[in-house]
């Protein structure tokens, strides 16, 4: 099948369990989640004027996106990107786009997979991911519900907290969603805000979960 691609290219990951992990970044276009903090906000319409014929012209901070087979997918990555044995889907909301093609063509050729997701989609759900990180984007502005049968599938669950009233609603996610017994409980800073950092940091250690900090953003890094 086609995906559309937004942007591929080598990193760090910089936040949640898997940070200081090499990477190759894989982002589709199309969102509609449509967070107001979201720092990828280029990747959420789908507009014909925004389609390109190449990956070349896709590259980059934009609202670019050309459309790929995941053998191209695939293809690109061997021979681009050298390196890294880890693949990161993410978006926009990649699992808007039925991913299993995908995933079982970068098995094949040797990546091991994490996937970024928020939530609202099924088309990661039941594909064998090897990592899931479900960030759920509680009151999402366009109303989108969290699904349940995503949920289980996360290895780690990543909460972007910006104040007091952020954890009550983690804590009410908690006690509705059932979730895996060894899933990683992650609370992440809004935006690397000082008061929504030292509130993350005294909440993790009061309940022994795990800090994410955006990494990429302290060094600079895409």
């Amino acid at each position: 099948m086609l995906y559309r691609v937004n942007n591929l290219y080598t990193c760090v990951q910089g936040e949640g369990a898997l940070a200081g992990t090499a990477m190759v970044l894989l982002r589709l276009q199309g969102c509609e989640v449509g967070c107001v903090w979201c720092d990828t906000g280029e990747t959420w319409f789908v507009r014909n004027e925004n389609k390109v014929n190449t990956l070349e012209q896709a590259l980059g901070t934009n609202a670019h996106y050309v459309e790929m087979s995941e053998q191209d997918i695939a293809q690109s990555i061997v021979e681009r990107h050298k390196g890294p044995k880890w693949a990161l889907i993410t978006g926009g909301e990649p699992t808007e786009q039925p991913l299993n093609p995908l995933v079982t063509e970068l098995h094949r050729v040797g990546y091991r997979i994490a996937l970024e997701t928020s939530g609202t989609a099924k088309g990661g759900v039941g594909v064998g991911i090897d990592w899931v990180c479900v960030s759920p984007k509680i009151d999402n502005p366009n109303s989108k519900a969290l699904l349940p049968e995503v949920i289980f599938e996360a290895d780690e669950l990543k909460f972007i907290v910006g104040k007091e009233a952020d954890l009550e609603k983690v804590d009410q996610f908690l006690a509705t969603f059932r979730y895996k017994e060894n899933a990683q409980i992650l609370l992440q800073p809004l935006s690397l805000n000082p008061k929504a950092t030292k509130l993350c940091i005294e909440t993790v250690q009061n309940r022994g979960w795990r800090l994410s900090i955006q990494t990429h953003k302290y060094l600079d890094l895409p």
